[in-house]
């Protein structure tokens, strides 16, 4: 009397395969890249730091001739308020950053890299771009046209 056991439902496919395989390369191919970043960052005696901190502190650098508040940032990388004050906070705790009231509303603060924030940013951005350089000598010059292409069209289709 053995017969075969038929589930009373469908089995949910587990995340890494189809039609997750491509969100879960990403995600690994990610996690990889900012394992390498925290590797290169430390060998240049950087101290830890997360690359969206590195992101967050180069667009402060390039924009700091104009206004720059946390709207901006919840914006430009298409962060939550939460998450963005949560790093924010943190950045301000390691004395990166300052937040400086705005005359025409006090509620507004303007985000400011410190001095201590500029010098981090360029240490930061020195192990970024090796780590750029790393991961792009693994593709030839069209794979890594192509991929930059591709990702930038999933970018925007998914915005």
């Amino acid at each position: 009397m053995n017969q075969a056991f038929e589930p009373a439902c469908t089995p949910i496919a587990p995340p890494w395969e189809t039609p997750q395989v491509i969100p879960a390369q990403l995600r690994r191919v990610n996690n990889l890249i900012f394992r390498k970043i925290g590797q290169i960052a430390r060998t240049n005696g950087v101290e830890a730091v997360t690359p969206m901190h590195g992101w967050i502190m180069e667009y402060l650098y390039r924009h700091s001739e104009t206004p720059v508040f946390q709207r901006d940032i919840e914006r430009e990388f298409s962060i939550t308020r939460s998450t963005v004050t949560n790093i924010l906070q943190l950045m301000e705790r390691k004395g990166y950053i300052t937040r400086r009231s705005v005359e025409q509303d006090a509620r507004l603060k303007q985000l400011v890299l410190t001095e201590k924030g500029r010098q981090f940013h360029e240490d930061t951005m020195r192990a970024f771009h090796q780590t750029d350089e790393y991961v792009a000598g693994l593709l030839t010059e069209e794979e890594n046209t192509e991929l930059l292409r591709l990702l930038n069209k999933l970018y925007l289709g998914l915005k």
